[in-house]
């Protein structure tokens, strides 16, 4: 499965605080997640569904989430997108295949 990432959430776990989980939404708007909950719960039609996906649903995610990022590309007259990390801020858009990390 190839799909682009249109945009990605860091999520810390609720039971090990040493442990985070990735949600991805990808172009054609569906999402994943490297959660238990996204990856051993299916439903009986094949659909899938975790709490972090479901707060992107909700749009609750950027203000549940410790990181997120956006590989969505700017129109010319567009602001840059905002990097939204925990209690940092950056204007700056990594180059395509760079990831970039709250520390």
């Amino acid at each position: 499965m190839n799909k682009t990432i249109s945009q990605v959430w860091s999520f810390n776990s609720d039971s090990n605080p040493d442990i985070q989980y990735e949600t991805l939404r990808y172009t054609d708007r569906s999402m994943s997640c490297n959660c238990p909950g996204w990856t051993r719960r299916v439903a009986a039609d094949g659909s899938r569904s975790c709490k972090h996906t479901r707060a992107v649903d909700m749009g609750t995610a950027d203000q549940q989430s410790t990181a997120s990022h956006s590989y969505e590309t700017q129109t010319p007259n567009s602001k840059p997108q905002t990097n939204h990390h925990a209690q940092t801020q950056s204007t700056e858009t990594p180059k395509l295949g760079q990831r970039r990390f709250a520390v």
